[in-house]
C-alpha cells in the first residue's frame, strides 16, 4: 500500500533537502499529486500538537486511510534509519491509539519516511505496525 521510494521533485537550485521541505512537499501533494503515498489518505494535520505531561510535542504528518480505518502517523527523517526515529514513532502511534482514537477504528499504523533503510535496525524494532519507506530525488 505504501509506495517505496516516495519519489520527490527536487528542484535544482533548492540546495540541501531539510525535514520542512519534505513536509511542505507532502503537503503539496493535496494539490497536485495526494496518491504518491497511496490510497485512501486524509490529512488531518501536519507537526500535529500532541500534549503530555507539560511538554508538546509535534507529529510530522497526521492522516486518517478511510480503507483502512486507521490513524495513519507519519515521521520524516533525512538521514538513514535510527532506532531511537522507531521509538518515537511508536511514541507517536501509541498517543494517537490511547487519546484520538475511537474503538471503531483499528490500530493506528507508523510510517517512517527516511533517507535510507537499515534492515537489522528494521528487523529487531519494527512491529507489524510500523513501516519504513525511504523518499528519492527525481
Amino acid at each position: 500500500m505504501i509506495k517505496d521510494p516516495i519519489i520527490l521533485k527536487a528542484d535544482k537550485n533548492m540546495g540541501k533537502i531539510d525535514e520542512l521541505t519534505i513536509h511542505k512537499y507532502i503537503i503539496s501533494l493535496l494539490e497536485d499529486k495526494f496518491l504518491e503515498l497511496g490510497t485512501g489518505f486524509a490529512l488531518i494535520g501536519h507537526e500535529y500538537k500532541i500534549h503530555i505531561d507539560n511538554y508538546t510535542y509535534k507529529i510530522d504528518l497526521l492522516f486518517f486511510n478511510y480503507k483502512l480505518n486507521s490513524f495513519v502517523v507519519i515521521e520524516v527523517k533525512t538521514r538513514p534509519l535510527q532506532p531511537k526515529d522507531i521509538s518515537q514513532l511508536e511514541f507517536y502511534v501509541n498517543y494517537v491509539n490511547n487519546n484520538i482514537k475511537e474503538n471503531n477504528h483499528n490500530k493506528t499504523i507508523g510510517i517512517l519516511i527516511v533517507k535510507k533503510k537499515n534492515k537489522y535496525v528494521i528487523e529487531y524494532t519494527t512491529s507489524d505496525d510500523i513501516l519504513v519507506t525511504t523518499y528519492a530525488l527525481n
